[in-house]
């Protein structure tokens, strides 16, 4: 008697896990981000059709040699396979229905705009939103260092206010205050709904066990169509799911260009990864803060001229997703 062949869910799986090994393999390959070539030549020592479905849903192409060209962009888009346990990543969730909304009578932006997925739950002890080795930070291969992006919560209290209250954070943010006043920016935020606020950390590992994060940058990212830069911007300029991100380094103990190529592109990296339509990333900073616009020059955004608020003129910055896969500023 034969024996039976493998089920289509054992043949989803086996094709799964295969993809997943070679995920693996090729991001350890490409996490040196710019240093990487953009492709690389794939060449099966043995002809295996779990293989070249892996390879194709990795988005190889393959010719008429049993060569497959894999694109470094391909991989840093497919972070599903960032790990196998999907509780502990950030999986991008299903495009959501386009319904459209009508902003409420005094809302920041006028704009109709999408209605958008609710937001993660912000609770203290949740899963990061994000998280990405950062090979150019580790010293030791069996202590590998990440950066991770996790929801602001009144947990972070004690951090934010530190920082908040730092004459050099101040000058652009000037949200100096008391703890009751950080305690009530915090609660605000978490109830936006186009505003997601995150504390981004570095983490090292010591064998299967994390060290404790230190805590480094505060962001926000926030849907720019139902945000007051809409209105400022060129007429007819906006997307429906352009994102924005104010952010700002808050521990002076991790500042500098080596810091900014592990968090200024992992929080672009989020946006794009959140939701696919997402085609831009802007970024608003004060004109006369020239360091963070050139730090943004060099992760792929691009100056579109300035936008006037009433407290300051910033210059409009945009990263174009394509911009962002093909220079990969990891």
């Amino acid at each position: 008697m034969s024996p039976l062949p493998p089920s289509p869910s054992t043949r989803r799986s086996s094709t799964r896990s295969t993809t997943q090994a070679l995920w693996n393999a090729l991001f350890k390959y490409f996490a040196r981000g710019r240093d990487t070539p953009a492709t690389l030549e794939v060449e099966p020592v043995l002809p295996s059709e779990a293989l070249d479905s892996a390879l194709l849903e990795l988005g190889a192409t393959k010719g008429d040699s049993p060569r497959y060209v894999v694109a470094r962009s391909a991989i840093f888009q497919q972070y599903d396979y960032a790990s196998d346990i999907p509780e502990t990543h950030h999986t991008p969730h299903a495009p959501f229905p386009y319904l459209p909304v009508t902003p409420a009578a005094g809302a920041p932006s006028p704009f109709t705009h999408p209605l958008r997925p609710p937001k993660p739950h912000a609770r203290a002890t949740s899963a990061p939103l994000y998280s990405r080795f950062l090979p150019h930070l580790t010293t030791d291969p069996t202590r590998p260092t990440y950066f991770k992006l996790d929801q602001c919560t009144l947990a972070h209290l004690a951090t934010l206010h530190g920082w908040m209250n730092d004459p050099r954070v101040d000058q652009f943010w000037m949200e100096k205050g008391t703890m009751d006043e950080h305690r009530a920016f915090i609660e605000g935020r978490s109830r936006d709904p186009h505003n997601l606020s995150v504390i981004g950390s570095y983490v090292e590992l010591d064998g299967d066990k994390e060290k404790e994060a230190e805590p480094a940058v505060y962001a926000e990212i926030y849907w720019v169509k139902e945000d007051r830069l809409a209105p400022l911007m060129p007429e007819g300029s906006v997307q429906d799911y352009d994102r924005g991100l104010h952010m700002l380094v808050g521990s002076n103990d991790h500042r500098g260009p080596h810091r900014i190529r592990a968090w200024m592109p992992s929080l672009a990296h989020y946006c794009f990864l959140d939701d696919p339509r997402t085609q831009r990333v802007i970024c608003e900073p004060n004109e006369k803060n020239g360091k963070i616009i050139q730090y943004l020059e060099s992760v792929g955004f691009k100056r579109h001229g300035s936008v006037t608020f009433p407290h300051k003129t910033s210059a409009l910055m945009i990263l174009d997703k394509h911009d962002f896969y093909a220079l990969c500023p990891f």
